[in-house]
């Protein structure tokens, strides 16, 4: 079995600046929050005892004592990493609150194993040192912690991460962008919907077939163009009333020289601006909830997609209609 000087690889001669600078090195090495290596773990445990006893010139002094005499206690070699929890409340045992530190149960454990080193051995001392040092364990290994708190606490284990978390951070910022790319794209048609230009007397410049049926015609004037039931023959007039900003005609009437009353025919119902405008809604609800604040980036990035293919669709009603 090792002596505390082996264990931090030192002479029986070390002077305290020595053992402490010799402690410090292993525990950069060993530390838990730096290492997940089970050994390591294993050897932080036993330097922080090795450490105990050499730091304080009493208790080096009745252990150079006992390991001239050929009775010093050896350095404990601590049982291996435990994979499981401390079965009991690691908390209460450490005496430390479920808030503590890493640095609060650093020294809870370091002050609770003095005491119990302290005193000649015993073998309920050791049986509680054991829980002591398993609870320690528990409580400085991230994994075994948050299985603890899970159980100790109710509180559920975080999800692990998932295999795209990477991908979706590096695009949030992208996909950020695009949903206020959408909400002002929202705006835009907002503002259409609500401004309205009429133009009382438009001769057609051109009329053409629509997309090869016969009964549909697309009409062009000088402030529109749009799609007309049946032919229009020279001397036809519109008055026709139209968006100012996507120039999408709402409504519009004609006649043939003198001005008839006519019926007016109206785009709206079955337009973006009609029924069909819960797309665009739908469309800027996806935005907003990518911009939301405290949405992971997985939200917002799969917000923005479903954003733009909404935006798709709308560009598409459009273009139809």
């Amino acid at each position: 079995m090792k002596t505390y000087y082996q264990v931090l690889e030192l002479s029986e001669q070390a002077t305290a600046a020595e053992i402490r600078q010799a402690y410090l090195r292993w525990v950069r090495l060993t530390h838990p929050d730096r290492t997940p290596d089970p050994a390591a773990h294993a050897r932080y445990l036993l330097v922080n005892e090795a450490y105990d006893t050499l730091s304080k010139p009493e208790s080096r002094a009745r252990y150079d004592a006992r390991l001239r005499g050929g009775n010093a206690m050896p350095a404990t070699q601590p049982a291996a990493v435990p994979t499981v929890p401390f079965p009991g409340n690691a908390y209460q045992v450490l005496r430390v609150p479920y808030s503590a530190t890493a640095p609060q149960i650093e020294q809870a454990y370091r002050r609770i194993r003095q005491a119990l080193l302290a005193v000649p051995a015993d073998p309920a001392l050791r049986a509680h040192l054991a829980q002591v040092e398993h609870a320690y364990a528990t409580l400085v290994i991230p994994w075994l912690r948050q299985l603890h708190d899970a159980r100790v606490r109710g509180r559920k284990p975080d999800r692990p991460p998932s295999l795209y978390a990477e991908l979706y951070q590096r695009y949030s910022g992208i996909g950020r962008a695009t949903c206020w790319t959408l909400l002002v794209f929202f705006g835009l048609i907002l503002v259409d919907r609500s401004w309205t230009l009429t133009f009382s007397s438009e001769q057609p410049l051109s009329v053409r077939e629509y997309r090869g049926r016969g009964d549909y015609h697309w009409v062009t004037t000088p402030h529109a163009a749009f799609r007309v039931v049946g032919t229009f023959p020279a001397g036809t007039y519109f008055a026709i009333e139209r968006s100012a900003v996507l120039q999408q005609v709402r409504r519009y009437q004609y006649w043939r020289g003198a001005k008839p009353a006519s019926g007016v025919i109206n785009y709206d119902s079955g337009s973006v601006y009609g029924a069909l405008f819960f797309f665009p809604v739908a469309m800027a609800g996806c935005a907003a909830f990518g911009l939301w604040r405290r949405r992971s980036p997985k939200r917002t990035v799969d917000s923005a997609v479903s954003g733009v293919l909404l935006a798709v669709v709308v560009v598409y009603l459009f273009m139809a209609l």
